[in-house]
């Protein structure tokens, strides 16, 4: 089901940022950028994450073992004062310790509870805090806890970036066909704002990894990948510059499709195919969270949001390829008036 999301996301992200051409003025574009993050980032920031008591036996002994846990309406049953039975909504049962078992108890009889603690042993939670469980929750992701959150901005501003390089070659090859300089102006831009989201993905995913792995650069394949393919479209940048017309568009839109069939290798081949720490690497055994086939309650809720904030950066890139086309074309006019 998530994947349909994902599917549906895209093709919805491409229909409005595309539509009417990318050389018109259109504010809707804008707008729906603007909707379509903002929504994404309420769903991302504001939901708590929560995992199941297995979660918890995992993160026992991380760095912050505390972790908050889902159970079901009716899913405690009291044996004392400071003893519970619970089952969370993955049907595992465990007994949990907290000091005012009657008010967890009274709780559970009326709502989904929240329980925040930290597993004691295999069968035993230490309950810290419980709450009213929200509409909203995101799943916990082993290992990776709050630190998740920043996925639902780096892979959508990696998405955009790799669909930019995406666009840059298929304007080339139109330029090569039927060289008309609109299709090399909407490369040459779409190549320059592909270069940002990229860098941008590069950032986050530093941050990511500083609190996750301790350092911004590891060394990691992952990490050299995606320098190397910022190198290669710097590379472009350089060419275009210190080419003179009208050898500089044929050599560009060439080098533009060498360039794309690169990036496809460094971002959805080396990774896969080489030891690294990122997810979805080769001595993993799955292909990270955002596309791993396990399902648990929650995963649908994760889907959802990440696919509104990759609709919303998929339609944001073709605003920003709008703006950038639509100066470069305007800047040539002036250039060519004045000459």
């Amino acid at each position: 089901m998530k994947f349909l999301f994902y599917l549906l996301a895209l093709a919805a992200g491409i229909a409005l940022g595309f539509s009417r051409g990318l050389l018109r003025r259109t504010w809707w574009r804008a707008i729906a950028a603007v909707v379509l993050i903002g929504v994404g980032i309420l769903g991302a920031l504001q939901p708590p994450t929560v995992g199941t008591f297995r979660d918890a036996i995992l993160e026992a002994k991380g760095s912050v073992p505390t972790v908050t846990v889902l159970i079901p309406q009716g899913g405690a049953v009291i044996l004392n004062d400071t003893l519970l039975k619970c089952t969370d909504y993955a049907g595992t049962e465990v007994l949990c310790i907290v000091r005012n078992a009657k008010a967890v108890m009274a709780m559970s009889k009326h709502t989904k509870t929240l329980l925040t603690g930290h597993s004691i042993s295999h069968n035993m939670f230490s309950i810290t805090y419980f709450d009213d469980a929200p509409v909203l929750m995101l799943p916990h992701i082993p290992t990776l806890g709050e630190k998740a959150r920043i996925m639902y901005f780096h892979v959508p501003s990696a998405w955009a970036g790799f669909f930019a390089f995406v666009v840059t070659m298929i304007f080339s090859v139109r330029y090569l066909r039927r060289g008309r300089p609109h299709d090399d102006t909407i490369a040459y831009g779409s190549a320059l704002v592909g270069t940002l989201f990229t860098a941008l993905a590069y950032i986050s995913g530093a941050i990511w990894a500083k609190f996750n792995w301790g350092k911004f650069f590891n060394w990691d394949t992952r990490e050299l990948s995606v320098l190397l393919l910022l190198a290669i479209y710097a590379a472009y940048f350089v060419l275009r510059a210190n080419t003179p017309a009208p050898a500089r568009y044929r050599l560009a839109a060439v080098y533009a499709i060498v360039a794309s069939i690169a990036a496809l290798f460094l971002i959805f081949i080396v990774p896969r195919i080489t030891v690294s720490l990122h997810p979805g690497s080769k001595d993993d055994v799955n292909i990270g969270p955002i596309l791993s086939p396990e399902q648990d309650a929650l995963d649908l809720t994760k889907a959802a949001v990440f696919s509104i904030m990759l609709a919303g950066f998929t339609v944001l890139y073709s605003w920003m390829l709008s703006i950038t086309a639509r100066y470069h074309l305007l800047r040539q006019r002036i250039v060519g008036q004045m000459s």
